[in-house]
């Protein structure tokens, strides 16, 4: 069956649903002054809600992507247009930052993280080869790009309206992410036949090749089952990288919440301090790019843009420590913003290094879960940290040690990949030559 509507419009679409909602769970550090000024709490209780937001956004994503298989993309896409609306739009009620926890932090929550699943989805099956990986790199950058946007917008909107009804508005906003579901079901055969076709040819291939790929499924129950593909899936290669993804995106993702109150912290107008937001996102942008220009370069190694990256994220945090210029301030915005983006880029291609083809589902959606569970600690951590000593000092100081710690257990990562494939290649030519003997006997 033909797809009904042009590819490029179901894209535009998707890029869309990502730019509007995806962004706004690493923009909404722009609501945080005016969330303090709100409702009058400390700053662990309020950077909750944003904590809470990125943690059920990318815990989530292996729900979601169950759901997808189980139920289906029109479904699952139609539970996102209603779930973030209404998020936000019943968060116009809240009258206590709690509120806040439940109406923005989990539903609309769960409803992006459905979202940006839906959109992944969608474009891996309309596009193919080369314009998959362009449209899908496209899809990723999509989301700090709306930081250069969103400050600014929200700020406008809260000079206009008080803060409850900015998430209304912002609720009837999200409403126009409605036309995906009505493309997806419009084209709900194409796109599972798509899907079906895939992994039809791809059995045929294995058939005629005489090759069976090996899986994860067991015959015995759900948690035998979970406990055989952990055991069969984790090396140290990919515990190393594991943890270093997730301390590194969960400590800026945590910095990025409070980086308006940061700016304050500093002595900078609101104006300096949204300017160097949209400068963290430019660099975000930028960084999440590059991994995929390099590897057009033969010889490059995808390891050492996360370890640069996390080096300059420790740099850029000790610029914000004892830098006391706007120059300064920037440029420590901007290593951190680089940190971010290069190693959110970089873990996909880390995993398919890491782990065998069978388990990178797993292995994603295990990494995405562990950064989601920190991220969501992070917040209130550094917001307590603030509350107990009254400076965002041993805030910076914190962040700039975990972007150190990561960027020593991606080399660490880098070493024991290396180890793993001396021994393959030894192991290889060892049986060649007990083969080359054994024939000549």
């Amino acid at each position: 069956m033909v797809i009904r509507v042009n590819r490029g419009l179901v894209f535009v679409f998707c890029l869309l649903k990502t730019f509007l909602e995806f962004g706004m769970v690493f923009a909404f550090g722009a609501f945080f002054v005016e969330l303090l000024d709100k409702f009058q709490k400390d700053r662990a209780t309020t950077a909750t809600v944003q904590s809470l937001l990125v943690g059920v956004t990318l815990c989530f994503g292996v729900v979601g992507g169950a759901l997808i298989s189980k139920a289906g993309l029109p479904l699952v896409t139609l539970l996102s247009c209603i779930l973030v609306p209404l998020g936000f739009g019943a968060s116009f009620f809240a009258t206590r930052i709690e509120h806040l926890y439940i109406s923005i932090g989990i539903v609309s929550g769960v409803g992006v993280s459905m979202g940006y699943v839906s959109a992944v989805v969608i474009v891996g099956r309309i596009f193919t080869r080369k314009k998959r990986v362009l449209f899908l790199a496209m899809l990723s950058a999509s989301s700090p790009l709306a930081g250069l946007v969103y400050p600014y917008f929200l700020n406008w909107l809260m000079t206009l309206f008080d803060l409850n009804e900015t998430f209304l508005i912002l609720g009837a906003i999200y409403s126009n992410t409605f036309p995906l579901f009505i493309l997806c079901w419009m084209n709900r055969s194409t796109l599972k036949d798509v899907a079906l076709s895939s992994t039809v040819s791809q059995d045929n291939t294995n058939t005629e090749n005489e090759t069976q790929v090996p899986t994860i499924r067991h015959k015995e129950n759900f948690i035998i089952n979970g406990v055989k593909t952990l055991r069969e899936m984790v090396n140290i290669t990919y515990l190393l990288l594991l943890f270093a993804v997730a301390i590194s995106v969960a400590g800026i993702n945590g910095y990025s919440g409070i980086i308006l109150d940061i700016s304050r912290w500093k002595g900078l107008s609101k104006s300096q301090g949204l300017f160097t937001f949209v400068i963290f996102n430019i660099a975000n942008t930028i960084s999440r790019l590059v991994p995929g220009l390099l590897k057009q370069k033969n010889g490059f190694n995808s390891f050492m843009y996360p370890i640069i990256s996390t080096i300059s994220g420790c740099v850029g945090q000790l610029f914000l420590y004892k830098g006391q210029s706007y120059v300064l301030y920037v440029l420590g915005t901007s290593l951190t913003g680089v940190a971010i983006g290069g190693v959110v880029s970089a873990q996909l291609i880390l995993v398919l290094k890491a782990v065998r083809p069978e388990f990178i589902p797993v292995a994603t959606g295990l990494l995405f879960t562990v950064t989601g569970v920190i991220s969501a600690t992070t917040g209130p951590t550094f917001g307590s940290l603030r509350d107990n000593s009254g400076t965002y000092e041993s805030v910076v100081l914190t962040v700039s040690v975990v972007e150190a710690i990561a960027a020593i257990l991606f080399v660490l990562a880098l070493v024991y990949r290396r180890i793993d494939n001396a021994k393959k290649q030894s192991e290889e030519t060892t049986e060649d030559t007990i083969e080359v003997i054994v024939t000549h006997l």
